[in-house]
């Protein structure tokens, strides 16, 4: 049997060999024994028995590659992408209400603003692809069942000719993250709280462009100084206006207090992502 010969990968091979050595040499740092080692390798494996390992890489890894593949990138900040992305969800046109249950909880949101080029060239029809925990900060397909609320909270949205983009939502919440798995063993032995503050997930792409992943934060949240992804990112904390007036409350065919936030954002060519 002829044994067919694999070219190794130049660069595989350069982050093996970086990612080996480092990992040796804390061990000889840190004077890891056997006990520590073994603990190590079983709480691995229980992560990975959990289904965790996509959860504690995020948490524990996902921000440092945001920074690093985000240098030199112009437009709107980046952010995580997070382990709740759904793809496929509902395609809508804006204005746009993202799906919800009948008696969503929580104050209303609409959101708006325009998809640019850097140069302020409105990119009509641009996705926003827009996702998020509920006011009890929960996510469909994952902590509220798909049965109960399909893609609740989640949508693609086409932006109209102008680039400008409407949509209803409802105001997230902070949340924890799982802590009951080895994720939250992890923090917990280790003195970190699992609170991540209130925000809204975008993947926003338009023909041309370098697709756009970010989240938009609500100002004043307690947990905004210490998300435990380290995920926030000054430019993309929002106020997210509060409005009490009866006459505003009225005229949006409402009847409670209800929130708003203008964000635009600008996405970069491809051909300037890759001279970046």
């Amino acid at each position: 049997m002829e044994v067919k010969t694999v070219k190794p990968s130049a660069r595989l091979q350069k982050l093996f060999d970086n990612l080996l050595a480092q990992l040796r040499q804390f061990i000889r740092d840190n004077q890891i024994n056997h006990d520590e080692y073994r603990s190590a390798v079983a709480f691995l494996l229980e992560t990975a028995a959990s289904g965790e390992l996509t959860l504690l890489s995020d948490v524990l890894l996902e921000a440092t590659v945001d920074q690093v593949d985000s240098m030199g990138r112009v437009g709107t900040a980046t952010s995580v992408e997070g382990p709740f992305y759904l793809p496929d969800s509902p395609m809508l046109t804006s204005p746009a209400v993202l799906p919800h249950r009948a008696n969503e909880p929580g104050e209303k949101l609409f959101l708006s603003g325009t998809v640019k080029a850097p140069d302020g060239t409105p990119l009509a029809g641009a996705i926003i692809d827009i996702w998020q925990a509920d006011a009890e900060g929960n996510y469909s397909h994952f902590n509220v069942p798909a049965a109960d609320a399909p893609f609740n909270l989640r949508a693609r949205v086409s932006a109209d000719r102008s680039g400008a983009y409407e949509i209803q939502t409802w105001l997230p919440a902070a949340y924890q993250i799982p802590k009951d798995g080895p994720t939250g063993a992890i923090l917990k032995a280790t003195g970190r709280h699992p609170w991540r503050p209130a925000h809204v997930h975008f993947r926003i792409s338009h023909p041309g462009f370098s697709t756009l992943t970010t989240q938009l934060f609500v100002a004043g949240d307690p947990w905004i100084d210490s998300d435990v992804v380290g995920a926030v990112k000054q430019p993309l904390i929002v106020n997210f206006e509060r409005h009490t007036d009866p006459a505003e409350i009225k005229a949006r065919g409402l009847d409670q207090p209800f929130r708003t936030a203008r964000y635009d954002f600008i996405l970069p060519t491809a051909e300037a992502r890759k001279a970046a």
